[in-house]
């Protein structure tokens, strides 16, 4: 225990130091003082009685500091002395600091705010009790991968020997209203999940209770969860919430519940968080072997404990091919797990991951041109370090004084930084694209603090060790003579370029990703789309079967509200559909007649949607081949439809490739031949004559190609007449401005009825292509950063290297050199810098290019034209960087650079 009690002494001397200086200092001259009058007393005079004391004595600093050894902490003293020291040195160069500082900020504050946004969508745990035990679970058929179906859902969590819980869930938008008569509805997402999906989670009310089994039961299931976000602004947080009703599609349910949170929407991949939930039903045949074909809902699954991933997943497929040896849909295709916190990040993933290796290449500029900043004024206090030197100091000391600077100014410009990522992650909360939901959950936790303080003390060793080393080689004789550059001078002068050229390769990289992710968004809107996208208006509507019970009454609303807008001034065309391009989701399996087909796995499918008669000239998609929809087309003649070019392609050509695709039939839904009974339409099945094929259109989302596709008329198709539908305008006028006026003649139908998702066509589009805007924003903001932070360091080293060369510039103009040929050599080195950093920055930019091609669209990522002009326009920047400092040495006058030397 000695050495505790030692090392509390020594602590607490720290803070007493100057009163033990005091009292050390009382000894130390009562010592001389008795040792000099015993002199005195031996006859010797005052002053050399004086001078034997001190003498005998020794050096009276000397023992002191050994003194001060011996009683603190030394480590900790010299580097407060040394922050003392550094504070003050920083203080006498408010330039340099300020400039430092600022060039930090920027580079640790761009990190912080994209590492925020990185924690907070991959890196942070689920906002649930067992976040590493909740997975997702896939139906995988080749590469394809999608939700499972109920009935495998089912059959997967009574056999399987690895989960606590297995459920599926889903998610339909509904009209809610929270009036006691129903009015005022609004169209939001609501959630479809049963008791083990709250369970699963861990989610618990905080008044209430949660669903039970039997609630999940035709008949049993009007009842609801809120959430507490939804309780406060729809309720007024009313303490009599449970004996309250909330009206879902026209039909009263009662609310059993009050969720402390909303449910996050990225677990069932939408951008909005669920505030309403009702138990699992979405059709009253769920549950039955007409859906076990239907793979597109939500699951989700919790592991047993201790219980691995690859455990799981063998359990399953062990299990699901069993299913595949009983049912015929479910031949050809297995299951995969995905742990949940991967579909947190969802399309966003590898959009994170380039802008993380973005920032990281705005630290590495910055902090490049913090150490050229710092081997430029350490170089100018070499006469100091000298000085120190030669009165004692030791390399290490001085090292550790410009290591300690150095660290203040990160400290400082990582203060900054901190703040300027919280500015950055506000507005990305509050102005952040819809399609990125995850952004409105971002903050600066202590991961983001943690990991920016490990840039702060990596910055400092890393780029602050370089100059302190090299400005602290001491040769005292060329550092002493006056206009000497020193031993160490070819060398610093070296590390200088290099750093420049590190910069102007990492502008190039940057520069580069923005402008291909430029041109991918205006490819991608700019495009041949198939259809007319101006002043094209859509809207949703969803007709319950609570006000519209039959197909009949869902189609003689939309024939009326068709009509009405048809008939406005300003609307050229108006359709009522349950499609709009540029994006399906609807895919029915089919068949040619004739030709049936024996396995359900051979079974083809197509993108299908029912329409009225005016969708086509409303989308202005063109027809090249028969005849469009018309209104002789009725509930009683034979149902007609429409296929695209890629249909007809796919399926209809005939051996030579010129089979007439008009008059062929096409069969719909349940496919007797193979075993399938669609879930769609039960065991129904539709022939469809073929009297029209549409131009191809896009179908599948802006960056994919056109699938095959059929439509059919809303009337003439009742099986699938559902009450979820869409109203496009094609308008004269500014779409925009007919917005209310649709809402208005909504209403003027039926006031219950809510209008959502109300946008232009080509808003739509801008939002589809939300995540690559997001990266193109944030790259081209930190390309522009990178270009400047190059511009000035090559500025710098120019302007450095011509004061370091004046006395030879003023003797070549003596000795008659023009001032062109002195322009021209200075520009050369700026000229020289720029190449080799265009050379090694299109090298980066090669190893870069695998991980950049599968977020581009219609462009490489080695574009022979993108690669030319950014590097042109960076060795423009190199020119003009350094025509200033050229133009300054023209003018040195030889005669007074030579007096000075």
């Amino acid at each position: 225990m000695d050495w505790l009690r030692t090392f509390a002494n020594r602590c607490a001397a720290l803070f007493r130091a100057p009163a033990l200086d005091a009292e050390l200092d009382d000894e130390l001259r009562q010592h001389i003082d008795l040792a000099a009058a015993e002199n005195l007393r031996h006859g010797m005079s005052p002053e050399d009685a004086r001078a034997a004391a001190l003498r005998e004595f020794g050096g009276v600093t000397q023992t002191r500091e050994r003194y001060r050894l011996r009683r603190g902490l030394p480590l900790f003293e010299h580097l407060a002395r040394d922050v003392r020291f550094g504070l003050r040195q920083l203080i006498k160069s408010p330039a340099f600091t300020l400039t430092a500082v600022l060039t930090l900020a920027l580079g640790i504050g761009a990190n912080s705010a994209v590492f925020s946004v990185v924690n907070s969508i991959l890196l942070r745990p689920l906002p649930f009790p067992h976040p590493d035990r909740l997975v997702r679970i896939v139906s995988v058929n080749g590469q394809t991968g999608i939700g499972a179906s109920p009935p495998d859902i089912r059959d997967f969590a009574r056999q399987n020997h690895t989960f606590d819980y297995l459920v599926v869930f889903d998610q339909w938008r509904k009209n809610v209203s929270v009036s006691p008569g129903g009015e005022n509805p609004e169209n939001v997402h609501v959630g479809l999940g049963p008791l083990q999906l709250f369970q699963a989670l861990g989610i618990h009310t905080m008044l209430g209770r949660l669903f039970t089994d039997d609630e999940g039961l035709e008949g049993r299931n009007h009842v609801a969860l809120i959430s507490q976000r939804f309780w406060q602004s729809h309720y007024g947080r009313d303490p009599k919430i449970l004996s309250r009703t909330i009206t879902i599609n026209g039909i009263p349910y009662s609310i059993v519940g009050v969720l402390p949170e909303p449910v996050p929407g990225w677990i069932r991949g939408i951008g909005t968080s669920f505030d309403v939930w009702e138990p699992f039903l979405p059709t009253a045949d769920v549950w039955s072997e007409n859906t076990r074909s239907g793979r597109d809902y939500a699951t989700l699954g919790l592991l047993k404990p201790g219980v691995s991933l690859q455990q799981a997943e063998a359990d399953l497929r062990t299990i699901a091919g069993n299913l595949a040896a009983t049912y015929p849909v479910d031949r050809g295709w297995s299951v995969a797990l995905e742990p949940l916190v991967v579909a947190r990040g969802g399309d966003l993933r590898p959009h994170l991951y380039l802008l993380m290796g973005a920032v990281t290449l705005i630290l590495l500029i910055a902090c490049s041109n913090l150490a050229a900043l710092l081997l430029a004024r350490n170089t100018a206090r070499r006469r100091e370090f000298t000085m120190r030197a030669a009165l004692g100091a030791s390399r290490a000391t001085l090292v550790r004084q410009i290591l300690v600077e150095t660290m203040l100014v990160s400290l400082l410009g990582g203060a900054l930084g901190v703040g300027f990522a919280s500015t950055i992650d506000i507005v990305l909360r509050s102005h952040h694209p819809q399609a990125i939901s995850q952004l409105a959950d971002i903050s600066l936790d202590w991961h983001v603090l943690f990991f920016t303080f490990t840039i702060i003390v990596g910055t400092s060793l890393l780029f602050g060790l370089a100059p302190a080393v090299l400005n602290t080689r001491i040769n005292f004789t060329d550092v002493l003579k006056e206009g000497s550059r020193g031993s160490s001078a070819p060398l610093r002068h070296w590390f200088r370029r290099a750093l420049v050229v590190g910069q102007i390769a990492l502008s190039l990289m940057l520069m580069v990703g923005a402008a291909l992710f430029v041109q991918t968004i205006g490819r991608l809107l700019s495009q041949q789309m198939g259809f007319r996208s101006d002043h094209l208006l859509k809207a949703h509507l969803f007709l319950p079967s609570a006000q519209y019970p039959t197909p009949q009454s869902v189609t003689h609303f939309c024939d009326v509200l068709a009509e009405r807008l048809r008939a406005l001034p300003g609307v050229r065309d108006a359709s009522v559909t349950s499609i709009y391009p540029p994006y399906e989701r609807w895919t029915m399996p089919f068949s040619l007649e004739g030709h049936p087909i024996s396995r359900v796995e051979d079974v083809p499918k197509t993108f299908f949607g029912v329409t009225d008669a005016y969708y086509l000239r409303t989308a202005g998609i063109a027809l090249v081949k028969g005849r469009d929809f018309s209104a002789s087309d009725r509930e009683t003649t034979p149902i007609v439809a429409i296929v695209n070019q890629a249909f007809v392609n796919r399926f209809l050509r005939g051996p030579n490739g010129g089979e007439n695709p008009l008059g062929r039939r096409v069969l719909i839904g349940a496919q007797p031949s193979a075993g399938l009974v669609d879930r769609f339409i039960n065991d129904q099945n539709v022939l469809l004559l073929i009297v029209g094929v549409m131009a191809d259109s896009k179908n599948n989302g802006l960056a994919s190609p056109a699938e095959p596709q059929l439509i059919a008329l809303i009337r003439q198709v009742p099986a699938v007449n559902y009450g979820f539908k869409d109203v496009i305008l094609r308008t004269t006028v500014a779409p925009e401005s007919m917005e209310q006026t649709l809402v208005d003649q909504v209403h003027a139908l039926d006031p219950r009825l809510p209008v959502s998702e109300m946008m232009t066509l080509n808003e739509d589009m801008e939002a589809m292509t939300g995540d690559q805007r997001f990266t193109t924003l944030i790259l081209s903001g930190f390309a522009a950063l990178g270009l400047v932070l190059a511009v000035i360091g090559i500025y710098g080293v120019i302007s450095y290297l011509v004061a370091q060369r004046n006395v030879e510039l003023g003797i070549r103009m003596a000795l008659g050199a023009a001032r062109s040929n002195v322009l021209w050599l200075i520009v050369r080195q700026g000229l020289m810098l720029g190449a080799f950093g265009v050379a090694l920055g299109l090298i980066g930019t090669a190893i870069a290019s695998r991980g950049l091609s599968s977020l581009l669209f219609g462009i490489s990522a080695l574009d022979v034209l993108t690669l030319s002009a950014a590097s042109l326009f960076l060795l423009l920047v190199a020119l003009a960087a350094s025509a200033i400092p050229a133009r300054r040495a023209t003018r040195i006058d030889p005669i007074q650079v030579l007096r000075s030397e």
